[in-house]
């Protein structure tokens, strides 16, 4: 008679967490396909091992805080992600992200992953925003914590897709514009607009992740920072001179983060980061037009004015880029119908 295979609870559900507790009462990991009792202290936690018993790979989890971190979805320069549960939330599926310690020398970066809890606060209503909904600092490590969006990042979907198509950027753009209204309604500048903060998400949407560079507007527009934080790829202009930040600022980066989508590039392709500031700020004036090749003429010039290096050139709200682009979307299916 064929051995009954193991099944282990979904970890959504009280089962799961009751599991862990016991493992970290025991001391004692129930292998994920066998079942075979493992010894934890024999292994190092958030590594992948083979089971002793079925020679099975099994991940073994990590007790943080209040917090078990069971599987690991993607790392980074800054640090990693792994997904979490907690009966701090039952029911839900979380994304637990732990400070690298390389990164961790960088005071600038502490503050950023700290701040984001605080900022989220005001934005956990929005079904294109995946708050932060917890961060501190437990057994020797900087986490914040935010639900699990299943999904695919941007960046990923751009580099496996080579480019994405115009009738899946808009409704994108949309989203984002959509989350960046929220944000701005309730008195905030997002401030890090990167294909890397964004999740196309099961259905469709597109949701803005880390807020770790999110700050109040009247700082945004009162700049006193020494350091220049963001990704050079995608800020605008008036970060890199120390001047005041607005909506403007924040359509510029999505027009950064559209074009990207649409071409497969960024619009600046500089290797050295002082280069690619300099390509930013400078003051004669480069036309677009070269660098818009391929892209549909009418969708050209509405990303062209989002770029634009002056800000009183660009869009100035998020609201009146999304009625362009609503209007561009009717106009376009019209032109199919006739």
């Amino acid at each position: 008679m064929a051995k009954k295979k193991h099944k282990t609870p979904s970890p959504e559900t009280t089962e799961f967490l009751d599991m862990l507790d016991k493992a970290w009462e025991t001391g004692k990991f129930p292998c994920p396909a066998c079942g075979n009792e493992i010894e934890m202290s024999s292994f190092t936690p958030l590594t992948t091992n083979e089971c002793p018993a079925c020679k099975e790979n099994f991940f073994l989890p990590r007790k943080l805080g209040e917090y078990y971190l069971f599987a690991q979805i993607g790392e980074g320069g800054m640090g990693s992600v792994f997904k979490g549960v907690s009966r701090k939330f039952p029911g839900f599926i979380l994304a637990i992200k732990l400070l690298a310690r390389q990164a961790r020398q960088n005071p600038s970066n502490i503050r950023a992953l700290l701040n984001e809890s605080d900022v989220c606060v005001n934005f956990l209503e929005s079904e294109f925003i995946a708050a932060c909904v917890d961060s501190g600092f437990v057994d020797d490590e900087y986490y914040t914590v935010m639900p699990f969006v299943a999904g695919e990042r941007l960046d990923a979907r751009i580099n496996r897709l080579g480019k994405l198509p115009l009738s899946e950027v808009l409704p994108m753009c949309l989203h984002i514009l959509a989350a960046e209204q929220h944000i701005y309604r309730h008195g905030f500048l997002f401030r890090d607009m990167k294909p890397e903060n964004i999740i196309i998400n099961e259905f469709g949407y597109a949701v803005l992740l880390d807020f770790g560079l999110c700050i109040p507007l009247k700082q945004a527009q009162n700049p006193e920072d020494e350091f220049i934080s963001g990704s050079p790829y995608f800020m605008p202009p008036e970060r890199l001179l120390g001047n005041p930040e607005d909506a403007c600022s924040e359509i510029y980066s999505i027009g950064m983060v559209v074009y990207n989508a649409l071409t497969g590039h960024t619009i600046y392709d500089a290797d050295d980061l002082d280069a690619l500031a300099h390509r930013h700020v400078a003051k004669v004036k480069i036309s677009n037009a070269s660098k818009m090749e391929g892209i549909e003429p009418e969708m050209a010039k509405i990303l062209d004015k989002m770029i634009k290096r002056e800000p009183q050139e660009r869009y100035q709200t998020f609201t009146e880029l999304a009625d362009v682009i609503k209007a561009y979307m009717a106009n376009a299916d019209k032109g199919k119908k006739k």
